[in-house]
């Protein structure tokens, strides 16, 4: 992990330079990633995040949904779990199965990466028709979960979500959908919205029904968290990926076939979200990570419109609804050079940061 060279001297101190696995005071953080893994890189991005604080020892990674029909996305979601030696990490393709690969009609700038990774790189995953459905894998992972641990990260559309409300029982869970998320779900982290109000492509720009029941009618006795355009859309990581990322990284490869021209910089909405996610508002201090993050809203709680658009209601008897941004002190560049230290991570170097020590 080259990058880690660049880490707080303090993380040095902190681990014999013997141990085997990383030992750190902070319990994994049970996660399922659901993606729109297919577009945007940040999507990629995300993934490398939660593949690197997996491996770390501080979350545990337990399926990645998919919810854009193209057969490249869960292709190249094994591809990025398989390169961070995390190739055993479920992953569930949405139905039906479609060849579909991105065009950018909005800029005509962008290029696809979704195939171009999944077909060039090594994965453990032979066939998107063979994963499970999100479905399947939400109640599988739900239902063998402790009570309250689990942490969801939407980072795109929300039919999968969705989805798992309307579930009933089933062989694998006699709990309805709703009975899961409430037993087991400890958070639900979006990435979409924007706030206090406005309009956002994950919630307005594909399946506005299933944006729509999931923001307006989730279990309000479960923690919901919202990390909106705003926050993101000005940290730009990736930009290091060419000098600091091994050259064989699909992470590279990825940034680098989106963004065209030699670059590597993006926006960074679907990594902030996963940082958040993973490290929550306290952050780590064994990594030199303290808090990052803190909420924008003391009570109330997010409402969607049938036009796409969101906008936030004021409640005093909500209060387990937020909307994030930066905590005092913490600038945006701040943000996007830990996410470039986790994006340009090599795994070859080993998963714990006092390593880099010996």
């Amino acid at each position: 992990m080259r990058f880690l060279r660049f880490l707080l001297p303090a993380v040095c101190t902190i681990f014999p330079a013997t141990n085997a696995e990383c030992v750190f005071s902070s319990e994994r953080k049970p996660i399922v990633i659901d993606t729109d893994v297919y577009s945007d890189v940040d999507d990629i991005g995300a993934l490398a995040v939660a593949n690197v604080l997996h491996n770390y020892g501080l979350a545990d990674l337990r399926g990645v949904a998919v919810n854009t029909h193209s057969e490249y996305g869960a292709l190249a979601v094994s591809v990025i779990n398989t390169y961070f030696g995390n190739g055993d990490i479920p992953v569930a393709a949405l139905r039906p199965l479609t060849k579909e690969v991105f065009f950018d009609t909005w800029d005509f700038l962008r290029g696809e990466y979704a195939a171009r990774v999944a077909q060039n790189w090594p994965r453990t995953l032979s066939n998107s028709s063979v994963t499970p459905t999100p479905l399947k894998m939400y109640r599988s992972v739900l239902s063998s979960a402790r009570d309250r641990s689990v942490t969801l990260i939407s980072l795109g559309f929300l039919t999968n979500l969705a989805t798992l409300m309307r579930s009933s029982a089933d062989e694998i869970s006699s709990l309805t959908g709703r009975e899961l998320i409430s037993t087991k779900v400890k958070e639900l982290v979006i990435m979409g919205g924007e706030y206090p109000s406005g309009w956002e492509y994950n919630f307005g720009g594909g399946d506005i029904a299933s944006a729509c029941q999931v923001v307006n009618d989730w279990p309000r006795d479960v923690l919901v968290t919202y990390s909106g355009f705003d926050l993101g859309k000005d940290i730009f990581s990736g930009t290091h990926l060419s000098t600091q990322a091994p050259p064989d990284s699909p992470v590279l490869a990825a940034y680098q076939w989106y963004v065209g021209r030699c670059g590597t910089s993006r926006e960074s909405w679907d990594p902030v979200a996963t940082l958040y996610g993973i490290l929550g508002l306290d952050g780590l201090d064994e990594l030199g990570m303290g808090k990052l993050f803190a909420y924008g809203n003391d009570v109330g709680h997010n409402r969607m419109l049938n036009n796409g658009s969101n906008t936030w209601v004021t409640d005093s008897s909500t209060d387990n609804q937020h909307w994030l941004k930066l905590a005092d002190g913490v600038t945006n560049t701040t943000i996007a050079s830990w996410l470039d230290r986790l994006l340009a991570n090599d795994p070859a170097g080993g998963s714990c940061p006092y390593r880099q020590c010996e």
